[in-house]
């Protein structure tokens, strides 16, 4: 059997469905069909016989594990983020579509949010580091290394947008000095037994 075309999705293909009178009967050979993944996302995907070629986009996505955090920018409600297992993801509120896309393979974003000026997104891993985010690009911006021993769990910065508070599945609440090119610890407080389930700055 030949094969005459393929394409590669982003994870494991689960269904597919021909879209009922999908053939465009003015290009002979059209045809779509959505395909869903085992990561909860479904592709539009459309065979064009002129280039013999599948073209697919993003029909819809959701989160395939639970959501740890959402979160929006302050003072604005057109967008906002959430958190999971492998990925922080940013949505407009008045399509539910999905604007941006951070993916960290084998790791799980525990806590998210908008710093107050909206110039980034910090965010804290099951890896112990805080990763800040460009909030239109989901550009890496910068990593701050063993925030917290087991995995970073609750977060949020200032006012000012010059310091991160941190919170850690061990009980230690940490300040983080945010500078133009580096970030540095300042305090370190460990009162509480348990894992820091949130922060909140007056």
């Amino acid at each position: 059997m030949q094969i005459k075309a393929s394409i590669s999705l982003s994870s494991c293909i689960t269904s597919i469905v021909l879209i009922p009178d999908s053939r465009d009967k003015t290009m002979e050979g059209v045809f779509s069909f959505y395909a869903a993944t085992s990561q909860c996302n479904i592709y539009l995907v459309t065979f064009n016989p002129y280039t013999k070629k599948f073209e697919c986009e993003m029909f819809q996505t959701c989160h395939y594990d639970r959501i740890n955090d959402i979160a929006f920018p302050k003072g604005y409600s057109q967008v906002f983020a959430t958190c999971s297992k492998d990925d922080i993801r940013i949505w407009q509120t008045g399509t539910c579509r999905e604007l941006l896309r951070l993916t960290v393979p084998n790791l799980e974003c525990n806590c998210v949010t908008f710093m107050a000026d909206g110039a980034s997104i910090i965010s804290g891993w099951s890896d112990g580091k805080i990763r800040a985010l460009g909030p239109q690009s989901c550009k890496l911006l910068y990593v701050i290394h063993d925030a917290h021993a087991q995995g970073v769990t609750a977060i949020m910065g200032t006012s000012d947008c010059k310091r991160i508070i941190s919170g850690g599945k061990e009980g230690q609440v940490r300040v983080w000095r945010i500078g133009p090119q580096s970030q540095t610890m300042v305090a370190s407080m460990k009162e509480h037994k348990g894992a820091i389930n949130s922060i909140q700055v007056r």
